[in-house]
């Protein structure tokens, strides 16, 4: 496959996909710890550190 990448040219556009990313982070991290087997006051004190972090 073969994939055609355009860098944002401009500071805001950078800043918008800079936003972008880190939501999209955000969602994969809460999605993997939902996921995960232990107890939910373990997840809640994983979501905790990682907002203090």
């Amino acid at each position: 496959m073969n994939m055609i990448v355009y860098q944002p040219k401009t500071e805001e556009d950078r800043k918008e996909l800079k936003k972008k990313a880190a939501l999209l982070h955000s969602q994969a991290v809460i999605q993997y710890i939902q996921q995960l087997s232990c107890p939910n006051d373990q997840k809640q004190a994983l979501m905790e550190e990682l907002h203090t972090t």
